[in-house]
């Protein structure tokens, strides 16, 4: 059998951006997976957490489908997460005032307690692990955010 590996970065994987942006972030996410694991949250539970805490500053009342745009996942993950959330008592749901078809979202004080725990050791993380740029750190972010635009 001929061995065929059909890659235009068969001879040098590091050119591929793809490739490399896979392995730093999972490298990166292997990180903060295990950190959460201190605070009984899961990634994407952080996520929405945050994602609810962030939105709380900005509106009083937050739906399913605000969390699922702010934190640019999709609303049925957003959804099973959400359920996660209820059981665990981080969050509620109740009618929204004005729309009863609607469910409006809030954090717990427990839902805001292990928002805030997790918070600084997730940032801790980015900024020791994203800081081993140096001063391109400010120059990758604008990348990321570039990218985010172009394709959000």
């Amino acid at each position: 059998m001929t061995k065929v590996f059909r890659s235009q970065y068969a001879d040098n994987h590091q050119e591929s951006t793809g490739f490399l942006f896979a392995k730093v972030y999972n490298d990166w996410h292997a990180k903060v997976k295990n950190t959460l694991k201190d605070v009984d949250l899961t990634h994407p539970q952080f996520i929405i957490l945050s994602s609810l805490g962030a939105l709380e500053l900005q509106r009083d009342l937050i739906s399913q489908v605000n969390l699922a745009t702010f934190s640019d996942m999709d609303v049925t993950t957003v959804s099973q997460v959400l359920k996660l959330l209820l059981k665990k008592g981080l969050i509620e749901r109740r009618e929204h005032p004005k729309d009863s078809r609607t469910k409006v979202i809030f954090l717990t004080d427990s839902g805001r307690e292990h928002m805030n725990r997790a918070l600084p050791l997730v940032e801790e993380i980015d900024q020791t692990y994203f800081g081993q740029l140096g001063e391109q750190v400010t120059d990758f972010n604008q990348l990321l955010i570039k990218l985010e635009e172009m394709n959000g």
